[in-house]
């Protein structure tokens, strides 16, 4: 625990007056003597009389070994003024004195400082704390930055948000090159980059810096682009009387740079060994998506869309490609049975996997080509839910009546639930209708008498199911079973034409029997 003491003066005139009790006796010292910086940690006391003192203040620092009770020597005064020009008596927490060293004993060691007093003083203020135990630490060079540290990557710029904390500045005023590792490649940043000469030249507490970089060379992180999240590393090169130290950081996140938040609605739905992603884009992001292709300066010739699974230490991946982007195609589906045969178990495996899990992660990435050439890439994650069902389906019965199936994984309550349905078809996407209905929950069949619920699910059509009880559960599926009158009608006229057909051969046969018959008692009457 550090002690200090703030000095109760009797004030000076007018012209040149002390103000006493500006900080409480929470004021802390930090000696750091491996960067040479002293770290004084200000508590305001909220004395409205300090708030007089201007942007512009001097900071002395003096400091003495000889005990305090005693009588004081002539005080042993710290070399070096240090001015700062953005104080605020309120905000100004934290004052870093640089180059700040101890003078050493006869054997070469640090002398001990039994108190330390710092000034703090303008033209015509000024305010004494004196402080009677000071802490010494060895401050690592891993903290010359805040842990928040992002990495954006783009195919051809790097951009890095670094928020500086104030306890490097002698290194970091040495600076001499960045050094980056990304997915194993290296690259290296000197001081032609005008983001690092402001970094260099400006470092100081609490501010924040966006280092911007290029490497000069086209397309030079494309290789990262499938990615939505980056391997990387990266360390400072500083160089100071011929020695160099190096500065690791630490990213807080390192991500290709996309559209942020694209989809108003991302989400997963396993049904019937089948995998339903629903993909329901912002008109914004639709927007923001064609000015990004458009700056390219090229038209995109091919689309490749990546969703990739993961649960545990398990993945898998589907891919759809086309030729050009539409938005109004929100349902994507996948079947096991459609992938190749050598990937059919894993498939089928991995089904059972995420739909037993109760935790996972999905990724979209939309990839836009011009041939080998990628122009724009967007990343997202999309929200990973429980599985409820195993099996949902329609079955179509009387001329009005529309039937619902649930096959459960998971139980829900068996209460009063509304059910909506958001229908679409599946050859164009447009909307076929959105039908809400309330009725008690059952697992086996929940039945409703609608008519225009009946016409939209006759032909082809993707639902979007959502279940509201005390939780809402959200279903895709697209299977429809026909049990209706219309179907026995059809079976009764194949029935029929059947039967028919079988008399009928039945018939030629017998024909053809007694035409033998006839030709035979013929050859014996001769």
């Amino acid at each position: 625990m550090i002690l200090i003491l703030v000095l109760s003066t009797i004030p000076f005139d007018a012209e040149g007056r002390e103000i006493f009790t500006c900080y409480t006796y929470n004021t802390l010292v930090e000696y750091r003597p491996n960067i040479k910086q002293l770290l004084i940690f200000l508590d305001p006391n909220n004395n409205s009389a300090c708030d007089i003192f201007p942007a512009g203040v001097n900071i002395n620092v003096t400091f003495s070994n000889t005990d305090f009770v005693n009588t004081v020597p002539p005080p042993i005064y710290f070399p070096y003024s240090y001015t700062i020009s953005n104080f605020g008596y309120q905000n100004t927490t934290q004052i870093a004195v640089e180059g700040f060293f101890l003078p050493v004993d006869g054997s070469g060691e640090e002398i001990s400082i039994d108190y330390l007093i710092v000034e703090i003083y303008s033209y015509a203020e000024i305010t004494s704390i004196e402080i009677l135990e000071m802490q010494t630490i060895i401050s690592s060079l891993s903290e010359c930055f805040y842990a928040d540290m992002p990495m954006l990557v783009n195919k051809d710029e790097l951009q890095i948000t670094m928020n500086a904390t104030g306890l490097c500045r002698i290194q970091i005023s040495s600076l001499t090159s960045l050094q980056i590792t990304i997915e194993g490649k290296q690259f290296s940043f000197d001081l032609t980059q005008a983001s690092l000469v402001d970094l260099k030249t400006n470092y100081n507490h609490n501010l924040k810096f966006n280092i911007l970089l290029h490497p000069g060379i086209t397309n030079s992180f494309a290789f990262t682009s499938e990615k939505p999240d980056i391997s990387a590393s990266a360390y400072l090169l500083t160089e100071h009387s011929g020695v160099q130290t190096r500065i690791d950081l630490q990213f807080s996140s390192s991500k290709y740079d996309t559209i942020q938040n694209f989809y108003s609605q991302l989400l997963m739905t396993q049904n019937n060994k089948s995998y339903t992603f629903t993909l329901i884009p912002k008109t914004t992001s639709i927007l923001l998506l064609r000015a990004k292709l458009s700056a390219t300066g090229y038209v995109y010739n091919k689309l490749i869309l990546l969703i990739v699974i993961y649960v545990g230490s398990f993945s898998y991946t589907f891919e759809y490609l086309t030729s050009k982007y539409n938005p109004y195609m929100i349902h994507y589906q996948f079947f096991c049975n459609n992938v190749p045969s050598n990937q059919l178990r894993q498939c089928n495996e991995f089904y059972e996997l995420a739909a037993a899990s109760l935790t996972g992660r999905i990724t979209v990435s939309a990839l836009f080509y011009l041939d080998d050439q990628i122009l724009v890439v967007q990343h997202d994650n999309l929200q990973f839910t429980p599985q409820y069902f195993e099996r949902v389906y329609f079955e179509l019965k009387s001329s009005s009546q529309v039937c619902l199936h649930l096959e459960e994984t998971r139980p829900l309550q068996t209460t009063q639930t509304n059910f909506t349905f958001n229908i679409i078809s599946s050859d164009n996407y447009s909307s076929k209708g959105v039908f809400t209905f309330t009725a008690p929950y059952n697992s086996v069949q929940i039945c409703f008498n609608n008519t225009s619920l009946r016409e939209a699910v006759e032909s082809e059509f993707i639902c979007l199911l959502t279940i509201q009880q005390q939780i809402t559960v959200t279903h895709v599926f697209s299977e429809t079973k026909r049990t209706d009158a219309k179907k026995f009608n059809l079976t009764k006229s194949v029935l029929i034409t059947v039967i028919s057909v079988l008399v009928f051969v039945y018939i030629i046969r017998q024909f053809i029997k007694f035409q033998k018959q006839l030709k035979l008692l013929k050859k014996k009457k001769q």
